[in-house]
């Protein structure tokens, strides 16, 4: 009897003692055993802030633009012009609790349109009403009318609840001739955001047509004609470059211009990592701050946001996240230009890559832009 006992005993101890780690492995975890289908524990809401639409006031500027036709980007006109079922179930797909709304970039002369514009911001305000749960608003301004365009802000917050304005980061003028916003006429808008305590995203917006389309004469059109393509060169002065060096000069000419001197508490918000600016803040600091009062790279600690719109690596993550204030970098998908669902795939990555601290990962999700917008919702 007590040698079949010594074996059973010995039995027992070969089959499951090895596995003795596991079970302890799982009895500590405070989640029970994870499986790769199971949901998420400890889920973390996304809230995103650069999403886009096309208000039925300025959508025709939009599908016949020139650009957005060597770009091929018709087949978003459907998803851009909705906001209801199809953009929330995007949303759900890609975790997104609340999306700030915001015109899409149209075409040059909507920024001397003001009773467009207006126009779209209420057609905006009535798409936004029926979900409000799910859905803020930025106005979007006729910004080659200073005056007209601090008007438009306070009215869209004021009767619309907007909270702030995303505005094409510079204009083509009649003449065209590309203008930025360091004058002091743009002094008025400055101090009505300051005022209403809202943030002014820059966002790029199409250069002049000739930049693309003159072959040896445009900035990005190719020096002999037929050189390259005609969607290479749309995609050069826009998505690829141009539209992010354009507008990280709009920022910097904002600093140069003394904007964030005479308004020391305006928030500025970039998308696309930043638009270059990071990568950059080092040396373009060492040469525009001489002999100033306000440094650049404390304007970037004080007066700027940067959103993660559209660019879904961890590459130029790993710099911004080096040279910015975790609390001032939010996430964004640029939708429908970019997926939510490859947004989604990214801040998985980004969880779990280390970089980031969970506490820190909340703060970019969802809780900066609660801060900075001022909204409710999760804690």
């Amino acid at each position: 009897m007590m040698m079949l006992f010594t074996r059973l005993l010995f039995l027992f101890l070969f089959l499951f003692l090895p596995l003795l780690p596991c079970l302890r492995t799982v009895q500590s975890s405070p989640h029970g055993p994870r499986h790769d289908n199971d949901p998420d524990p400890d889920p973390v809401p996304y809230y995103t802030i650069e999403e886009h639409w096309a208000s039925p006031a300025l959508v025709d500027l939009f599908a016949t633009n020139p650009i957005t036709t060597l770009l091929g980007v018709a087949p978003l006109l459907t998803a851009l012009s909705e906001i209801g079922p199809a953009r929330l179930a995007s949303m759900d797909a890609g975790n997104v609790q609340l999306q700030v709304v915001s015109h899409a970039p149209t075409a040059a002369e909507a920024m001397y349109l003001a009773n467009n514009t207006r126009l779209a911001n209420d057609q905006l305000a009535a798409r936004l009403a029926a979900h409000p749960e799910r859905f803020r608003g930025f106005g979007v301004l006729p910004m080659g009318l200073p005056a007209q365009a601090a008007a438009e802000l306070r009215r869209c917050v004021a009767e619309h609840g907007f909270v702030g304005a995303l505005v094409d980061a510079h204009v083509t003028t009649p003449a065209g001739l590309t203008a930025f916003f360091d004058g002091g006429e743009y002094d008025l808008l400055w101090a009505a955001a300051v005022e209403l305590d809202v943030p002014i995203y820059l966002h790029p917006t199409f250069p002049p047509l000739g930049e693309i389309l003159s072959s040896g004469q445009g900035l990005y059109a190719p020096l002999e004609a037929g050189g390259y393509s005609g969607y290479d060169a749309a995609a050069l002065g826009t998505a690829a470059w141009g539209w992010h060096s354009q507008t990280a000069l709009s920022f910097l000419r904002m600093y140069l211009g003394g904007v964030f001197e005479r308004f020391p508490t305006l928030q500025v918000v970039l998308g696309h990592m930043g638009e270059l600016v990071p990568y950059y803040l080092w040396r373009a600091d060492r040469y525009l701050s001489v002999n100033r009062t306000v440094q650049l790279r404390d304007v970037f600690r004080r007066n700027l946001h940067v959103t993660t719109s559209g660019i879904f690596s961890l590459e130029p993550m790993a710099t911004l996240l080096k040279v910015t204030d975790t609390k001032r970098v939010l996430y964004s998908v640029d939708w429908p230009f970019a997926k939510n669902e490859d947004g989604k795939a990214f801040m998985e990555t980004l969880r779990q890559s280390g970089m980031v601290s969970q506490e820190e990962f909340r703060d970019i999700a969802y809780r900066n832009s609660q801060r900075l917008l001022k909204l409710g919702g999760h804690s």
